[in-house]
């Protein structure tokens, strides 16, 4: 091969690799692609009997930023708590494999709450919250891609979850979805689940609060956070999550919008009591 057309080849590949960097840059640049890739966690060989075990809990856990891997902290689990992902269980271990983000989750925190009240003796996490999503995004964009895909495996491997967990709102105060667009949506997410057949509990939490890039007073918004108990209240199958936006202290938010670790805490602590009350 002669060397202008090694040149051409390698200025080709390189501009095709560059289009794909381009494409995909939040997801090499947030850490998301070294934890699907490179993650180096050992999956476990003996899924279908912890799947199968007594008193498990195998919740489904999504939404956007606060649903996910964007809190402080280096929470480390003291039980048995694992993390399905992609077809595999591995032992739970922040961040968490699914969701998006660099740091740590209020899953794990939960999940060691439940087992230490008695009320599990295992936990299996399917967490793929994406942060910055809207409820349209889950309910008719790439994040419902993102669940549809999640719901495939578990089909595929034959997982039942016993819980669903969702904690949204922040973006759609920003984007001033009004309240039927907003019930609207997320029933038909909530109808994308049922219609797989799962049928587990479906805790919706009260969520807006967001202090940027909106006129809310306390950037909180009512016609969300309505839409949100609304469904609450037609839907048999769908519970109350904790209140979020009460959470809004400077020493719960290290950024007045995540939370740090004293917030995960009190964040995991509400939803222990909320799954109490449901048991």
């Amino acid at each position: 091969m002669n060397k202008p057309l090694k040149i051409i080849i390698i200025l080709v590949i390189g501009g095709v690799l560059g289009i794909l960097a381009e494409r995909n840059k939040e997801y090499l640049i947030d850490g998301q692609f070294i934890r699907d890739h490179w993650h180096f966690r050992k999956v476990l060989d003996n899924k279908d009997e912890l799947v199968k075990s007594k008193d498990v809990m195998i919740c489904l856990a999504f939404g956007q930023s606060n649903a996910g891997d964007y809190g402080e902290g280096d929470y480390v689990c003291r039980h048995d708590v694992y993390n399905y992902y992609k077809g595999d269980l591995y032992r739970a271990k922040e961040p968490l494999l699914g969701p998006d983000g660099s740091g740590n989750s209020v899953w794990t925190r939960v999940s060691d709450m439940l087992i230490d009240s008695g009320l599990y003796k295992k936990v299996i996490i399917i967490p793929i919250a994406v942060g910055g999503t809207s409820v349209k995004c889950w309910s008719d964009g790439d994040c419902r891609i993102k669940l549809e895909k999640t719901l495939d495996y578990l089909q595929k491997d034959h997982i039942p979850l016993t819980h669903i967990f969702w904690d949204q709102g922040e973006t759609d105060n920003v984007d001033k979805t009004t309240k039927l667009q907003y019930k609207e949506r997320l029933k038909k997410v909530i109808k994308i689940i049922r219609d797989r057949k799962f049928d587990a509990p479906f805790f919706a939490s009260i969520t807006s609060y967001f202090p940027y890039n909106n006129d809310n007073p306390m950037g909180i918004n009512p016609i969300i956070t309505s839409a949100q108990n609304e469904v609450i209240n037609e839907m048999s199958d769908v519970k109350h999550g904790p209140n979020t936006d009460s959470l809004n202290l400077a020493y719960y938010r290290y950024n007045m919008v995540h939370f740090t670790d004293k917030g995960l805490n009190k964040l995991a602590y509400e939803w222990f009591k909320k799954i109490k009350e449901n048991k």
